[in-house]
């Protein structure tokens, strides 16, 4: 069988697996949810944020895809932000699966959709209307409220997905929601998922993906916000580097 019809069955189970399992099965999570709910909140919010965790891994496994996880989230109760490297759809669901159950700073549009933004909402994140700047401001006010309050969230500070893997400078200003707050940084790797969905593409190609979570970063260690952003981001970009050259290994070896 061609390389192109592999791809094209790959791509077509995809989006059809994507379909039953965020419409179909995520209804039904969330009614089992919703009837948990009744008895107790937080085993209903536990049991939804367990089965979130199943599907970001599920994601990488129905898929034929190896994943390799490289170090683990320090075992602290405080609060951190997630910040990664960008290189497709599928870093969410990685993130997700493989590192922690993470709120996000979403565009409006999203909660729009039925299925994303059921889950969006049981994992805490806050909807962004990006040409309101009174909105955006107050949205900002919650997300710090809810990190503070025991929610993680997640950023890609690149502000777009890279096309060839390779990082792209974090924005300006970036990581000032951290600095300015004292929130902690969990600086997260990421190296493959460009090669399995590229940018504005739907096509899949089985290959493995890497994932790398470092140690807690304090922004009180750091002079200002410049300093720490260009600290983690050279701690990610090193990992990055690392995990490509780990899996080169690792498939020399198969």
């Amino acid at each position: 069988m061609g390389t192109k019809i592999k791809n094209f069955i790959m791509t077509l189970y995809f989006l059809i697996g994507a379909v039953i399992y965020i419409f179909i099965y995520g209804a039904i999570v969330l009614v089992v949810g919703f009837i948990i709910r009744l008895f107790s909140k937080k085993a209903a919010k536990r049991f939804v944020i367990n089965q979130v965790v199943i599907f970001g891994r599920m994601a990488f496994k129905l898929l034929g895809i190896k994943v390799y996880k490289f170090g683990d989230i320090p075992p602290v109760d405080e609060n951190f932000l997630v910040v990664a490297n960008h290189q497709s759809a599928l870093d969410i669901p990685m993130i997700l699966g493989f590192c922690a159950p993470v709120a996000f700073i979403a565009k409006k549009e999203l909660g729009k959709l039925p299925g994303i933004n059921w889950y969006l909402k049981y994992l805490g994140s806050v909807l962004i209307d990006r040409g309101n700047i009174r909105q955006t401001a107050v949205a900002l006010k919650e997300v710090v409220k809810k990190m503070k309050s025991g929610t993680h969230f997640v950023i890609f500070p690149e502000g777009t997905r890279s096309r060839d893997g390779k990082m792209l400078p974090f924005k300006p200003r970036s990581l000032e929601l951290a600095f300015r707050n004292g929130i902690k940084v969990l600086p997260v790797s990421i190296w493959g998922n460009h090669k399995i969905l590229k940018k504005k593409s739907l096509v899949v190609h089985r290959t493995p993906a890497g994932i790398k979570i470092h140690d807690l970063v304090d922004p009180k260690e750091f002079q200002n916000e410049e300093e720490f952003r260009l600290y983690v981001e050279n701690v990610i970009k090193n990992g990055v580097k690392e995990i490509e050259r780990r899996l080169d290994n690792e498939e020399s070896k198969g």
